[in-house]
């Protein structure tokens, strides 16, 4: 493995009044000196530091990603300001983490920016029989019949008709969804949208029902959208906690199976419908329903575009290589004696790897300084790509959502299920 290099120095960049910063409140501030905040291999990435407070203390932590400490030090203000500066010699994210001290109050901070983005590769690989796996999986959906039950919801006030949906899956169970469709002729595209982790009533998509999408929100956990919200609070607590991880140290058994079939399932639906346009139906979602979106494309071509933000479930294998895995993280929480499986079941549900089979346009996200689904973690995916695609870049965001996204992504997916996106972009999005 290739050694990572880092050199920090405190150094006067401008001055300020002294009175401005004793008057001031604790403000601490840090960005790089590249406004896109790409760099090439080897380059020297500089983050400008800056704090209102002249006594403040300041910590740094220079890492790869969040993960692999590079320094640990502190900083020496000089009239309010210093400068960190650090490179990697291999692709990755360098990350800058701050803590600033001053009286009562802490301040944390942090920045990240992107070296060689384009060459990060995903450390796993699919495996040879992921075809296999998963074609025994869409056999046993062939085997039950689709049972929709649709009934409709009254007293929505949207500019579009509302329904309750229940369709068959496996072994018994069944998937709750919310199904939008525009008033007006059809028939229209159409998108299944997936959501983020966690146990919920989920919303109903209204944006992607403005945009003029036919729109299925699925509900993960074949659990009815009619309960209170104490309901799905408790089943969170109690019988769901940590779901992402059961059955991890068996692919036939691990709880995403079920999942990504009922997905399958879902896009039966959206194909047996006459108000949907079968050439235009995409996916999206976010964090977990990012990664799923990912997965489901890789398996079924009658998706036709996706959106995914800050996709989770990718590049599992990370962490064996130094840097960050994928929420949730399945080796960090594999004992000793199933290691050996969970890595086996790992192959199965790794959206970075799936991405290689993905060929039709696809819009990412990645937060520079996402703790949750690393960007180095996106970008493996990203990078796997076979189509058009898209992502955006954003320096300064966590686990979150590019500024604009619910308004702007509709439209993207639109455009790409008419063949409007036929190229390659980085694009800086803003937080």
């Amino acid at each position: 493995m290739k050694l990572f290099r880092a050199l920090a120095a405190a150094a006067i960049i401008a001055a300020c009044p002294a009175g401005s910063l004793l008057s001031a409140a604790l403000d601490l501030t840090v960005t790089a000196d590249r406004e896109d905040c790409l760099y090439a291999l080897g380059d020297t990435v500089s983050f400008a530091v800056r704090c209102s407070a002249a006594d403040a203390v300041i910590e740094y932590r220079l890492s790869v990603d969040g993960k692999a400490e590079l320094e640990r030090g502190w900083l020496e203000l000089r009239g309010g300001e210093a400068v960190v500066r650090g490179m990697l010699d291999m692709p990755g994210f360098l990350r800058l983490d701050l803590t600033a001290v001053a009286g009562a109050d802490t301040v944390r901070r942090a920045w990240g920016c992107a070296v060689a983005p384009l060459a990060i590769r995903a450390a796993g690989a699919l495996p040879d029989d992921f075809d296999r796996f998963w074609g025994q999986g869409k056999a046993e959906l062939l085997r039950i019949p689709l049972d929709a039950r649709i009934e409709a919801v009254p007293g929505d006030e949207h500019e579009s008709t509302l329904y309750r949906i229940s369709l068959a899956n496996l072994e018994g169970s069944r998937i709750y969804c919310w199904y939008r469709v525009p008033k007006g002729q059809g028939p229209f595209p159409a998108v299944l949208a997936i959501p983020g982790a966690g146990v919920r009533r989920e919303g109903t998509r209204e944006n992607y029902a403005e945009a003029g999408f036919a729109v299925l929100t699925i509900a993960i956990h074949g659990v009815g959208q009619d309960h209170e919200l104490e309901y799905y609070d408790q089943l969170g607590r109690g019988l769901l906690a940590g779901y992402q991880r059961f059955g991890m140290d068996d692919p036939y058994r691990y709880y995403y199976r079920r999942v990504i079939l009922g997905l399958i399932r879902c896009l039966d639906f959206l194909s047996s419908r006459e108000e949907v346009d079968q050439e235009r139906i995409a996916v999206q979602g976010s964090s977990q329903g990012g990664g799923l979106s990912l997965l489901v494309a890789s398996l079924d071509k009658r998706v036709k575009a996706l959106a995914s933000n800050v996709p989770a479930l990718c590049d599992h294998a990370g962490s064996l290589h130094g840097r960050p895995a994928g929420w949730p993280q399945l080796l960090n929480h594999a004992g000793a004696t199933e290691r050996e499986q969970v890595m086996r079941t790992m192959g199965y549900y790794d959206a970075a790897t799936a991405a290689s089979r993905i060929e039709v346009p696809a819009l990412l996200a990645a937060g520079f300084i996402d703790g949750v689904c690393a960007p180095t973690t996106v970008l493996a995916a990203f990078n796997n790509l076979k189509g058009p695609r898209w992502i955006e870049m954003v320096p300064g965001m966590g686990h979150a959502s590019p500024k604009g996204r619910a308004e702007r992504w509709p439209r993207w997916l639109r455009d790409a299920l008419d063949g409007k996106i036929t190229d390659t972009r980085l694009i800086r999005g803003e937080r």
